[in-house]
């Protein structure tokens, strides 16, 4: 089946397409996923991607007009974006949004199919001001809380972790406003509980860094879910806040630093550990290189309880270990950070040491101590989501991690039990490039949401590979070659049958398909709607091939009578101009022996002409599947990188890892300008 695309109507009179729905996922269940959108929320049908029910709640016209007078757009900020929603215990519906810059909260209850609103206050901590804040929500039900990490005012310069009630009213905690050593201009990625904690995970600029060279770091902090503030001036302050700085770097004697966080996963199970799963750029003045890194939770636990904090004697010191500190080697008891009974009981010297120093001194490091995958320059990654524990044909577990990308590209890898990495495939999803702002996938379907569209599309494209060898060297731990059915296909585990199969993960060979070779492709940005009409016209293939073999020879035997008509009659002149071995390429003039037809596609010939002059070339549309990939060989073993030469531009990384050499010319902080890989499209 093909895949599933949900879009609202578009508005009437939007021509200069400024009335971005600025779709963000909220919530989902078994059947259901939750969009919040602009004056609405759609509740969508994750089997058909259809709205089985949409919730409107437009701003009134004062209120836009309110935030019009204040210098904001009314088409596009005085509107009411949907950030946050919660399904409480009693069935009612908590929503709250941006609510054209003045957020509101309103809880809905369900009647049958009739939703009703009940009642609304005032949503300043819960929902953001500004749709493109980022933002980010967890709900507790066991308490009836939410916590949130966001902005509380207009001009979004009061970020703040805050925590409240949604049944009763009390006074919430938040974290102490103006001090940067807590919160300097963050921007939230993601929240989950875990345990008795509650984490938050986030990029700021670093308060540890010199003043004239500000570095924007990644941050993980948490807070304890029994923390009830402490006392007198700290009454409605978190006593449990601690942070730490996140390493997703390339080691060398200078690393080479991912700083800047952009999406994580909430924990999952890998084998033995409880993991979460990061993507991570450069600085955006920078060249633009972006990773995946993996985090260990237990890790991420033994960096808060047992790690140093980073403290300084005063504002002109640099930041150090609190044991190197005189005043600071005896830590006040119980250790500041800890879950206690009751906070509103500790000791004055614990509150006044959390208070100034949140930051811990050793930052969390990834799990590998390398970055999983790297990619780069030309687009970035935003947001990632993965399956973890499948089981493969030999019983062994793999992980499918998927990528979305700036300019609407999802990059599907694999990730076996010995570390390593393959890309499997790179799709294009939308026909108009648009960053991809959600990403979730399920054991059965993906979801993809831009900023004005939602697709739900297949997890695997077996299909595509019509050889037992192109079938393997995929490395799909989804995809098998069945030996019976002469297909690549995906067998769901419970109705496969032992020994019809045939899959590789680590090696992507198998003496079983022999040298067949013919067939195997890897999805390099193909779109969407390529691979689906490919899909959909492969039951149709051995028509076509005889169709085409027809008319090949009915155009032979044609041409070659009329060829000889022709000669018979004279009409075959010979000129030194028709004999040339010039060719005329309409974009770039002449070239001598060129390799390259009028359409600059490479004839591949004995020698290497790849290095002359070529032809400037624009695609109507996507170059065809059929690649031939150049790879520049190196060992088995450290990070992959993707690094060769799309037909747009980017680049592609071969599946394999780096030498240790690559790693160490990092040293200078940029990439080597000789990883290259040519690829050619024929």
């Amino acid at each position: 089946s093909s895949s599933r695309r949900f879009r609202t109507r578009p508005v009437y009179g939007d021509i200069s397409g400024t009335r971005s729905n600025f779709f963000k996922l909220i919530y989902h269940d078994e059947y259901s996923i939750f969009v919040g959108a602009r004056n609405a929320v759609y509740n969508l049908s994750r089997s058909t991607m259809r709205a089985e029910k949409i919730v409107e709640w437009a701003p009134k016209p004062h209120y836009i007009e309110d935030c019009f007078k204040k210098g904001k757009s009314k088409t596009l900020d005085c509107q009411n974006y949907i950030r946050v929603l919660v399904m409480q215990k009693d069935g009612k519906m908590l929503m709250c949004g941006t609510h054209a810059y003045s957020p509101k909260c309103a809880v809905y209850s369900r009647d049958g199919s009739v939703i009703q609103r009940t009642s609304q206050f005032d949503g300043q901590a819960i929902s953001p001001y500004d749709p493109r804040h980022n933002s980010t929500a967890v709900y507790v039900p066991e308490t009836e809380e939410i916590y949130v990490g966001t902005v509380s005012d207009f001009a979004g310069n009061d970020p703040l972790i805050y925590r409240r009630s949604v049944s009763r009213r009390p006074e919430g905690l938040r974290t102490q406003r103006d001090d940067a050593r807590l919160l300097d201009s963050p921007h939230f990625v993601g929240s989950f509980a875990y345990h008795e904690h509650v984490y938050f995970w986030f990029r700021e600029w670093a308060v540890e860094t010199r003043e004239n060279d500000k570095q924007v770091y990644a941050r993980v902090a948490r807070v304890c879910k029994n923390d009830r503030g402490g006392r007198s001036s700290m009454r409605e302050r978190w006593t449990t806040f601690v942070k730490a700085r996140l390493n997703c770097s390339l080691p060398s004697k200078s690393p080479f630093l991912f700083n800047e966080l952009r999406s994580i996963t909430e924990p999952v199970k890998l084998f033995d550990k409880d993991v979460v799963y990061a993507v991570f750029t450069t600085p955006e003045s920078d060249v633009q290189m972006s990773a995946v890194c993996s985090f260990s939770m237990q890790t991420v636990e033994d960096v808060f309880d047992r790690g140093d904090f980073m403290v300084r004697e005063n504002d002109r010191s640099v930041w150090t270990s609190h044991r190197l500190v005189k005043q600071y080697w005896n830590l006040p008891f119980p250790r500041p950070g800890s879950c206690v009974d009751d906070s509103t009981k500790l000791d004055d010297r614990v509150l006044s040491f959390i208070l100034h120093n949140p930051l811990m001194h050793s930052a969390v490091p990834s799990l590998s101590k390398h970055p999983l995958y790297v990619y780069g320059p030309d687009k970035s990654f935003t947001k990632i989501a993965v399956l973890s524990q499948i089981r493969a044909i030999n019983g062994t577990n793999f992980s499918a991690i998927y990528v979305g990308t700036s300019d609407g590209h999802i990059l599907k890898l694999v990730e076996t039990q010995n570390e390593s990495i393959s890309l499997v495939e790179m799709v294009r999803v939308f026909e108009t490039p648009a960053p991809i702002v959600d990403l979730m996938a399920t054991e059965d379907q993906l979801i993809v949401v831009s900023p004005d569209e939602i697709v739900s599309m297949h997890l695997h494209h077996c299909e595509r590979q019509i050889t037992c060898g192109g079938c393997v060297r995929l490395q799909d731990g989804h995809c098998a070659w069945d030996l019976s059915r002469g297909k690549c296909v995906f067998d769901p585990e419970d109705t496969r049958k032992e020994g019809n199969y045939v899959q590789e993960l680590f090696s992507g060979r198998s003496d079983i398909c022999g040298s067949d070779d013919s067939g195997y492709t890897v999805n390099d940005g193909t779109s969407l709607s390529t691979l689906e009409s490919t899909t959909a016209s492969s039951g149709n293939a051995v028509m076509v091939f005889l169709a085409v073999f027809v008319a090949v020879v009915t155009g032979f035997i044609t041409g070659y009578q009329f060829s000889q008509w022709r000669i018979r009659h004279g009409l075959f002149s010979h000129s030194s101009a028709s004999s040339s071995v010039f060719r005329e390429c309409n974009s770039c003039g002449l070239i001598a022996g060129s390799d390259y037809d009028s359409y600059g596609r490479a004839h591949l010939t004995h020698h290497d002409s790849l290095t002359q002059k070529k032809c400037d070339h624009v695609y109507a549309n996507p170059p065809a599947p059929d690649i031939v990939s150049l790879m520049l060989p190196v060992p088995q073993n450290g990070t992959v990188f993707k690094s060769a030469i799309a037909s747009n531009g980017s680049t592609i990384t071969p599946k394999l890892p780096v030498e240790k050499n690559l790693v160490a010319t990092l040293s200078n902080g940029t990439l080597p300008k000789n990883y290259k890989v040519k690829k050619v499209y024929l």
